[in-house]
């Protein structure tokens, strides 16, 4: 079932229109999307959901089902806010911690905004995304939509992390996780599914990472 799952995304994707990231060009579609300007509302958990939280499993939840992908997961660290951030912004890093990227480098610094360029390569197809970083650490979110000087392989996306530590003794942090993608030519609900995916992988590897680092300290 799973092979079969694997083969008919890959079907869809390769039947959907060429797509290539072009940093000199301008990207045909702005604003589609709403951009997060401030700190984001921390994802209001049920009971079930604080004890999944709490024994160290990912909460996901979907805000907008019915509006492309949308969703915001959950995800309880057991380190210091200072290393998850120190996790999320070593982009550098990203090619060996982040399934599917290939290169990821910041390609310009304004203020608070990161500009950057991440390459990726799902089931041989490779995609390249442009977005701008506004990183506001010291409140506890960073927020990001794409570089539209730059032409991305999805029509728009936004999202955002949200950094709150809730523990120093022992160390725990919470991550909330959020993004919005829409793409050319693949159905809604296989965005949704992409961004389903997205969720769960995005707070994973940080948990993972920031933990391991850590655990070294």
């Amino acid at each position: 079932m799973v092979i079969m799952k694997r083969l008919i995304l890959c079907l869809l994707l390769l039947a959907s229109p060429a797509l290539a990231g072009d940093p000199s060009v301008p990207h045909p579609n702005q604003g589609l999307l709403k951009p997060i300007t401030g700190l984001p509302a921390a994802l209001d958990l049920t009971s079930d959901e604080r004890s999944k939280v709490d024994d160290g499993e990912t909460v996901q939840r979907y805000v907008r089902s019915e509006e492309d992908g949308w969703g915001v997961a959950v995800n309880l660290v057991e380190a210091p806010a200072t290393v998850v951030w120190d996790t999320i912004l070593s982009y550098d890093r990203y090619p060996d911690w982040v399934n599917n990227v290939t290169d990821c480098t910041v390609y310009k610094r304004s203020g608070d905004d990161l500009y950057v360029d991440m390459q990726m390569s799902v089931m041989g197809i490779k995609k390249g995304l442009y977005t701008v970083n506004t990183v506001k650490r010291d409140e506890g979110w960073m927020a990001w939509t794409l570089d539209y000087s730059r032409k991305s392989d999805v029509q728009d996306m936004v999202g955002y992390w949200r950094v709150e530590q809730v523990s120093a003794n022992p160390p725990l942090t919470r991550l909330d996780y959020s993004t919005q993608m829409k793409a050319r030519g693949v159905p809604d609900w296989l965005v949704r599914l992409l961004t389903k995916k997205s969720l769960k992988d995005g707070t994973r590897w940080v948990k993972e990472r920031s933990e391991r680092a850590a655990s070294r300290r």
